[in-house]
Parts: structure tokens; C-alpha cells; sequence
């Protein structure tokens, strides 16, 4: 109980960025005394910080003193590895970040882990570094297991003296999403998928990341979507269902800007988008009766298309799965528009590292 409710105050106090403890009292449910004695506790440890007074919603009394999340409680190297190009970023415990740099995917992880090794040392305060992995990860040991667009497998990563945290990118973008919705933390099984260079699949069941006992579930991508077919995939197999719908798969050239070019297609009610729809539709069908999800989030290159656009897709979807998945299944946009696998490393670590070590260290 005393674990819950420090998870359920500092994820208050970081969903409204400022907040005063009356109005915590009010929101997580906690009697006045057990929001003082955890409050006091995360001020003494510098987990959260007093802010400048709030005004008063009546206009009436005092102003409160606000409270917030410490960012300098927590620092982490953000790194998200793409199929085409790298990200770094620099982490804080608020849940933002600064963007460091960014380059093309080397054909080498050493030379990701050479770079790493630099930044860690012009910032010393780094105590996480986090990677976004295009592919399947070992979490428990920090290991990629298989990467298909640049055929790495087995690899451990290491940083002397830091924390490691790896996962696959869907994984942590399903992890930033449950963070951020009440609906889809609380859902019995949602679903995000993931679509760039490839198709990727994070899974929530019954209110966890679910990576399967060898973690590669959620591959759906590499799923066979025609047995006929004469396209290789980079996993080995013919016809996997990333060689039909993603992006580069279907669209062709790299865009600067993929997010404006597919919205341009569909605010032009232009023919390919209209039939990538269909094809999207029947793709996601697959999962949709495999899983049942209750929510199905769309991100990826496909992130900040307009409204309607999910829209559309839902209801293609709806008249394609099974009548009674259909009956509960909802299609939402990836909360993120931009930067999403690294906003999803960055929860991920505050989630499943940053929280519970603070709880561990007050225990």
C-alpha cells in the first residue's frame, strides 16, 4: 500500500506538472496525513521540489505552494536507434528532454556504443543511459537479440558505470502511452503499432508490458501476409507483412518529413492513400483478432496524420475483425507526434526504474 501511494502521488504531481497538496489530497484519493508524510519524504530525498505560490482558483485565501518534479533528480542518455538514423537526447526526471545530436545509423552498434561512451562523459550526471531498439531485446540482461535492418544479433550492452535500460521501440512507446492515458493503463489488453522502416507491435495485458518468455512477442511484422509472395524480408522470410505496409514498403523514397507528406496524400483524398488504408486495415485485422485489444494505437510515421484519418481506419478495421472485437475496439492516435521513442525510453525508465528505486531508497 505504501509502494501505491507514492506511485500514485508522483504520477499525479507529473501529470499536472505543478500541483498543491490539497488538490493531490483531492485527486489521488489519500487521506491529508498520508499525502504530508509522502510529500515531505520526496522533498527531503529531492525527488520533487516547492514551486512559486499558485493562484488560488476563488480568487480567495492564500496562494498555494506548488509542487513538481524534481528534473534534476534523475538524468538519462536517451538514445533511439532508427533503421536510417540515431537520436540522442539528454533525460530528466519531469519527463523532458534536450535533444543532443543526431547522425545516420552506423552499420556498427560500437560505433552507437563509441558515441555513448563520449556523451556520458561530457555529461557526467548520467545515471541511466536508455536505448530504443529497432528489434528484439533480452531486457532482463540488456542483450539486442536481433535487429533485421542491420542484422545484428546477440549483442550486450555495456556502459561502465551506468545503468542500462533496452527495450523494443513499440515496447516503450505502449510503456509512454499506458503512462500518459488512465483508459489505456487500465485496459485489459491494448496494442501499439509501430509503423516506419518496419511493423512493430507493443502489447499491454492486464496492465503490463507483455515481451513473452523469450521477448519477441508482438512481432507481428514478421508474420506471413502472402504465402505466394516473392518479397524477401530482412528476417529470412517471404511475404512477412512489414514488406506490404510499411512505410518505405508501400510509399517508396525516404521523406524528410513523413508526417506532412502522408497528410498532404490524405487531405488530397489521393488514390494510394486510400488503398494503403484498405491494405493497413486488413494487416492490422490479424492483430486485432489475435489480441482483442480494446485500444489500438497508430504511431510511427503515421503519427499526427489528421483526425479523420484514424477514423477512417477504424472503421475499415471495425468491418473486417471479428463482430465481437470490433464491438469494443477503439483507434487513437500515438499521444506523441514527434519523438515518440524517445519520450517512450524516457517514461520507461521513470516508470520502471526511476519510481520504484526512490520507493526502495525511502523504504
Amino acid at each position: 500500500m505504501k509502494e501505491n501511494n507514492y506511485f500514485l502521488i508522483l504520477r499525479t504531481i507529473f501529470h499536472n506538472k505543478t500541483i498543491d497538496r490539497v488538490s493531490l489530497t483531492k485527486i489521488t484519493g489519500l487521506s491529508p496525513s498520508t499525502v504530508t508524510r509522502c510529500v515531505t519524504q520526496l522533498l527531503e530525498r529531492g525527488v520533487i521540489t516547492e514551486t512559486s505560490r499558485l493562484e488560488e482558483k476563488t480568487g480567495v485565501g492564500r496562494k498555494s505552494i506548488g509542487l513538481a518534479i524534481n528534473p534534476d533528480a534523475l538524468k538519462v542518455l536517451l538514445v533511439d536507434i532508427g533503421a536510417q538514423n540515431t537520436n540522442y537526447a539528454l533525460g530528466m526526471a519531469n519527463g523532458e528532454f534536450v535533444k543532443l545530436e543526431s547522425g545516420k545509423t552506423p552499420n556498427s552498434f560500437d560505433e552507437i556504443i563509441d558515441n555513448v561512451n563520449s556523451l556520458t562523459k561530457s555529461y557526467n550526471d548520467v545515471e541511466v543511459v536508455a536505448f530504443s531498439i529497432p528489434g528484439m531485446v533480452d531486457t532482463d540482461n540488456d542483450t539486442i537479440l536481433f535487429v533485421p535492418s542491420k542484422g545484428w544479433k546477440n549483442i550486450k550492452i555495456e556502459i561502465p558505470e551506468k545503468v542500462i535500460y533496452a527495450d523494443n521501440e513499440a515496447n516503450l512507446a505502449m510503456i509512454a502511452e499506458a503512462f500518459q492515458r488512465e483508459e489505456v493503463r487500465k485496459s485489459k489488453s491494448s496494442v501499439f503499432v509501430t509503423i516506419r522502416e518496419g511493423l512493430g507491435t507493443g502489447l499491454w495485458i492486464n496492465g503490463n508490458i507483455f515481451r513473452g518468455p523469450s521477448f519477441t512477442a508482438g512481432e507481428f511484422g514478421h508474420t506471413i501476409f502472402d504465402l505466394s509472395s516473392n518479397i524477401k524480408c530482412r528476417c529470412g522470410n517471404n511475404g512477412c507483412m512489414e514488406g506490404y505496409v510499411s512505410i518505405t514498403s508501400y510509399f517508396g523514397k525516404l521523406q524528410k518529413d513523413w508526417g506532412k507528406y502522408l497528410s498532404d496524400l490524405y487531405l488530397r483524398k489521393d488514390k494510394r492513400m486510400q488503398e494503403y488504408i484498405e491494405l493497413l486495415a486488413k494487416a492490422l485485422m490479424n492483430i486485432v483478432n489475435s489480441i482483442n485489444p480494446e485500444y489500438l494505437i497508430v504511431g510511427g510515421e503515421l503519427s499526427g496524420l489528421p483526425l479523420d484519418f484514424y477514423k477512417d481506419l477504424e472503421y475499415k478495421l471495425k468491418s473486417k475483425v471479428l463482430e465481437h472485437s470490433a464491438s469494443i475496439l477503439k483507434v487513437l492516435p500515438a499521444t506523441f507526434t514527434h519523438d515518440t521513442y524517445l519520450y517512450g525510453a524516457l517514461y520507461a525508465v521513470i516508470e520502471e526504474y526511476f519510481i520504484p528505486n526512490v520507493i526502495t531508497i525511502i523504504s
